[in-house]
């Protein structure tokens, strides 16, 4: 079955929406499509959250940080597997505390600077094709995340923060790992312990990091981060330690998953792949609509600072509230014959794949330059590429949600 578009064809009636079912995350978009139908806003009882679905309300929660407070997500998200508990990341701070550390982190992150990666990411892209080459000969079979997907963005990221790729394999595991601590509630004393584990480990890489970034400054962003004055007064190293972790989970999750999912819908849609092989000038349009069709991130968290009303229901001072991206970027409202996979579509309203409002994803620009400049190496330099199978196990997560290994038959030109 083609799972990204199952949506449309799965039976869920009688099954309710729940984040932490397997069975869900596996594909969550039959239960969208019921949300924005029946209950746009609706109580999660394993999450104790409300989920919201449709676009308006998205969109209008997003862009309320005074009504809807990012401080409590990353507690949320990751609870006591925090690899920085001291202090709280940019990413759960609200206006105006947060600016400045977001202006700090935004000299990594400009057009300007994004550009002149380009050239870096393409040979990075090609020195993995080598890599594959030699391991695996010019043709044959491969892990497509592990041996391609993750390595490029961790790379990629690696250079921006300044920190040696030796341990580049690892970054993923422990992404990973760290993500999945969301579906804590779920799982046995032997997967927290690994969980824990990777959290600690991804913890201490950062803690030698930030030694030998303080004794011998370089341009990268970690530096950067440790000489910034923010009201006059440098960052703390705990301050430091939490962005660095936040860079990099941002900036290897999002790209991994990304192109996963892209080469996913394009062995769905054998015509598409055939027209963006032949002209590399689709592969944006063709980006756009897998951001919009199958997001990386599925969800964040906002949490109510006093009693209010959203689509008819009443939300309580102090709740949970989950602005579903991925569902607002099906809504039937906004996006015409939303459940169909379409790269030539006009969209015309901005999608929320990385979000709205003050914690718009700083690293967008990134993401979508590596992932074009990934899949135009890609296409150039192999012939073949495509997925041993049309089942895909995605990652044990309703947060993120990408290929957690893509087995692949590939061959070069």
């Amino acid at each position: 079955m083609n799972q990204l578009q199952s949506s449309r064809n799965d039976d869920i009636s009688g099954k309710t929406y729940d984040p932490l079912d397997s069975a869900v995350q596996q594909n969550p978009y039959s239960y969208y499509t019921k949300l924005r139908r029946d209950e746009p806003v609706k109580w999660i009882e394993s999450l104790k959250a409300f989920a919201v679905a449709d676009y308006d309300n998205v969109d209008a929660l997003l862009k309320n940080g005074k009504l809807y407070s990012s401080a409590q997500f990353w507690p949320e998200l990751l609870g006591e597997y925090d690899p920085v508990p001291e202090v709280l990341p940019m990413i759960s701070m609200d206006p105006p505390n947060h600016m400045h550390l977001r202006k700090i982190a935004n000299k990594a992150f400009t057009p300007t600077k994004v550009a002149a990666l380009q050239q870096r990411a393409t040979d990075i892209a090609n020195q993995l094709i080598d890599d594959l080459i030699a391991k695996y000969g010019k043709e044959g079979e491969c892990d497509w995340v592990w041996d391609f997907t993750a390595l490029f963005p961790v790379t990629v990221i690696s250079d921006v923060l300044g920190v040696p790729t030796d341990r580049r394999a690892e970054f993923k595991v422990w992404v990973d790992d760290l993500l999945s601590a969301a579906n804590r509630a779920a799982y046995g004393p032997e997967r927290l312990a690994q969980i824990r584990k990777h959290s600690d480990e991804l913890r201490a890489f950062f803690e030698e990091i930030y030694d030998q970034r303080s004794a011998n400054l370089g341009d990268d962003i970690i530096s950067t981060l440790i000489q910034a004055e923010v009201n006059g007064e440098r960052l703390t190293r705990h301050e430091v330690l939490s962005m660095s972790v936040l860079l990099l989970i941002g900036g290897v999750e999002t790209t991994t998953n990304l192109l996963g999912s892209t080469l996913v819908a394009l062995h769905q849609h054998p015509d598409v792949y055939e027209r963006v092989r032949a002209d590399h000038s689709l592969i944006p349009a063709l980006l756009e609509e897998v951001l919009r069709f199958n997001p990386p991130v599925q969800m964040i968290f906002r949490h109510t600072t006093e009693d209010t009303e959203l689509g008819g229901v009443a939300i309580p001072k102090g709740s949970c509230v989950m602005p579903l991206l991925a569902s607002a970027n099906r809504d039937e409202s906004k996006f015409a014959n939303s459940e169909v996979f379409d790269i030539d579509r006009k969209i015309e309203v901005p999608l929320m794949s990385f979000g709205q409002g003050p914690h718009f994803c700083l690293g967008s620009f990134l993401s979508r330059m590596e992932a074009r400049k990934a899949l135009e190496v890609v296409f150039t330099r192999l012939e073949v590429l495509t997925p041993l199978s049309s089942e895909v196990h995605w990652l044990e997560s309703y947060f993120a949600r990408g290929p957690h290994e893509l087995r692949v038959r590939y061959k070069a030109r």
